[in-house]
């Protein structure tokens, strides 16, 4: 069966029924904003794979598992948060400063902290609905992805 893979387009960021208050949502520890910013930063980023024409499950799962490791996350870290504005910068830097358990998966400690980070910035931007600057974090993911591609 053929799908037009172009008429997926659009469908790569979602809405939250009521977006929270900046300042609320600002409160929440770093894990539990990194813990909704993992699903929505993944299910972006998945949502382009399938609209971008990447077909079968093992193909897709296994094209997808370095772009959300805590090493390539950590680089999208690193691209976004020198340009941040000094309020979301300290934000960001306690974030990233929170305490990183024994077990922190693929990477180092320190990618680890970034990556997680970087997921709490998209779990606090998708709740307080700032889904344009969402957006630009999943283009760099992507974009830095595609670069990856290439240079193999």
């Amino acid at each position: 069966m053929d799908v037009n893979k172009k008429l997926l387009k659009g469908s790569d960021i979602f809405n939250i029924k009521e977006v929270w208050d900046k300042t609320e949502a600002a409160k929440l520890p770093a894990r539990t904003l990194a813990y909704i910013g993992d699903a929505v930063y993944e299910l972006s980023l998945r949502l382009n794979h399938v609209a971008s024409g990447i077909d079968g499950a093992g193909r897709l799962h296994d094209s997808l598992v370095g772009i959300v490791s805590s090493p390539a996350q950590a680089k999208v870290f690193e691209e976004i948060f020198p340009n941040l504005p000094e309020e979301d910068m300290k934000m960001v830097k306690t974030w990233r400063n929170a305490k990183v358990p024994n077990r922190y998966g693929s990477g180092t400690r320190g990618e680890y902290a970034r990556a997680t980070a970087l997921e709490a910035w998209c779990g606090y931007l998708f709740v307080t609905g700032q889904s344009e600057r969402l957006t630009e974090i999943i283009e760099i993911a992507i974009k830095q992805a595609e670069g990856e591609k290439d240079s193999v």
